[in-house]
This record gives C-alpha cells, sequence and structure tokens, in this order.
C-alpha cells in the first residue's frame, strides 16, 4: 500500500513479475500513475486506486507491449470514498504476433462520494493476424450527484493510415512503427509537466525498441 499525502507522480515498470499495488491519495492531494509494461509471458497486473480525502484526484496512464504469445491480464479500480473527487483513466495497449490483453476496470462511487467526476477508456491495437484484446468497464455508483463515464475501443491497423504514410514516402515496417509509436505516446498527451510527459515518451519508445 502507498499513502499519497501531496502531489506525486509513481512510474512503474511491469515485467514478469507483474503488480499488485493498492494506492490510497489523501485530502487535496493528486497522484499521477504511469504504467510501463512489456509482456512476453503471462502477467497480471490489479493496481487500485482510492481517493479517500476530499478534494484528492488521480490520474492513471498506462502503456502495454505484448509479443510472442504473451498474455497480460489488467484488472484495475478507481474507489471514490469522499466527495469533490477526480478520477482519470486511460490504458493503451498494441499486442504484436499471438499476444493478449484482458481488462477489466471497475469504477466504485461510495454514497457519500457526491461531486464525483471519474472518466475509464481502454484502447488496443492489434498488429498480429493472432493477437487478442478484451475490455470489460463495470461501474458502482452509489452516489446521486456524480460524473461517470467510460468508454473502449479495438481495433487493427487503418488502411488509410498506411495509405497517407505510402503517399509521403513511408512504407511497410516503418508505417507501422510510426503508427504504433503514435498510438501509444498520445496517452501521455494530457499531462502538463513537460518534465514528466517527455520522460514518459522517452520511456515509451524505449519500450517497444
Amino acid at each position: 500500500m502507498k499513502r499519497i499525502h501531496n502531489n506525486q507522480v509513481i512510474v512503474e515498470r511491469v515485467g514478469g513479475e507483474g503488480l499488485q499495488q493498492e494506492y490510497i491519495v489523501g485530502k487535496d492531494a493528486s497522484l499521477t500513475l504511469i504504467l510501463m509494461v512489456r509482456v512476453s509471458g503471462v502477467v497480471s497486473l490489479t493496481p487500485s486506486v482510492t481517493l479517500k480525502g476530499p478534494g484528492s484526484s488521480a490520474t492513471i496512464l498506462g502503456v502495454i507491449y505484448g509479443t510472442g504469445k504473451g498474455v497480460v491480464n489488467i484488472t484495475t479500480l478507481q474507489h471514490h470514498e469522499a466527495p469533490n473527487t477526480t478520477s482519470n483513466l486511460l490504458i493503451k495497449s498494441v499486442m504484436t504476433e499471438e499476444s493478449m490483453c484482458r481488462y477489466e476496470g471497475s469504477i466504485l462511487v461510495d454514497k457519500r462520494a457526491q461531486k464525483t467526476n471519474a472518466y475509464q477508456r481502454n484502447e488496443n491495437l492489434l498488429l498480429g493476424d493472432h493477437a487478442h484484446a478484451t475490455s470489460k468497464p463495470a461501474l458502482e455508483i452509489l452516489a446521486n450527484d456524480v460524473r461517470c463515464t467510460h468508454g473502449a475501443l479495438v481495433k487493427t491497423l487503418d488502411a488509410d493510415e498506411l495509405w497517407y504514410a505510402a503517399t509521403r514516402g513511408i512504407g511497410g515496417t516503418a508505417a507501422r512503427y510510426m503508427i504504433l509509436n503514435g498510438f501509444l505516446l498520445s496517452t501521455f498527451d494530457g499531462i502538463a509537466d513537460t518534465i514528466v510527459r517527455e520522460e514518459a515518451y522517452r520511456e515509451t519508445l524505449s519500450l517497444v525498441a
């Protein structure tokens, strides 16, 4: 368990050992949690964030790169216990070859957590003929004055994107790599801190190299 009492950025680099961690965010504190995951075997992640203090906030951002027959199982929880709390989650995966991503995400809003604002989105790009991804969101809302939304996307390479790249002399592997990077790097575009954002970009490029 990690307790957050101020404004904190935590980067979790996940390999074969997986991740099982709970983050508790106190009053008026903010957490930016960045998950960097490369998968070639079977990996499980179960990060949960609890907004325990009024005015607390959390941003959860993740990039996942799967190779071979790798399988990643991700279960996230955004738990709003206090009023006037905010959480935003965006996790993106690129699955190549025969790799698979299974995502289950929950938003839980307690009865006293009025004025909650929660968002959850999972996007998956499949680059292998036998790659696979599933996404299963769940909401449990006990308060009546909240804003909670979620979304999911599973897609393959866009023929129009490949054609556009080819018209500019970028074809084959180079175009595929450019699209892959653009898809993952955009995960961090909303980070206001330039230093944190640029470091996330660099780590992502290393992840898929």
